[in-house]
C-alpha cells in the first residue's frame, strides 16, 4: 500500500467513525421508535461502509486467479459476509418498521415513555 492510499483510507475513517458515535448518541438520546430505528440505520450503513472500506484495502477488484501479478485485489469472502449483512439489515428494518406502524395505531406519538404505561 502506499502512503497516498493510506492517507485516504484513514480520511476515509473518520467520517464511517464520527457517523457511528453519531447513530449511538441518536439511540441513547431517543425519545420515540422511529428516531431509534433512525439511529439503528446509521449505525448499520456506517458499520457496513467501514467493513467496506477495511476489505477494499488490499485492492478493488475481485480476485479471479491465485496468481502473484494479482495480490492487490479484493478478497471476495468479506464482500459476500457484507453483502449478507446488508440483506439481514433491511430486514430487520422492515420488520420493526412494521412493528412501529402497528403500535402507532394504539400510540401514535410512539413516545417510550407512553407505550411503558
Amino acid at each position: 500500500m502506499h502512503f497516498g492510499q493510506e492517507l485516504t483510507s484513514l480520511i476515509l475513517f473518520f467520517p464511517l467513525v464520527v457517523l457511528i458515535i453519531i447513530g449511538c448518541y441518536g439511540l441513547i438520546n431517543s425519545k420515540n421508535i422511529f428516531n431509534a430505528l433512525f439511529s439503528l440505520d446509521v449505525i448499520d450503513t456506517a458499520t457496513i461502509s467501514l467493513f467496506v472500506l477495511i476489505a477494499a484495502s488490499s485492492g478493488l477488484q475481485t480476485p479471479i486467479t491465485g496468481l502473484r501479478r494479482y495480490a492487490n485485489y479484493a478478497d471476495p469472502y468479506p464482500q459476500a459476509i457484507i453483502l449478507t449483512a446488508i440483506v439481514i439489515g433491511f430486514a430487520t428494518q422492515a420488520l420493526l418498521s412494521a412493528i412501529a406502524l402497528r403500535l402507532s395505531r394504539s400510540n401514535p406519538l410512539l413516545r417510550f415513555k407512553d407505550l411503558e404505561d
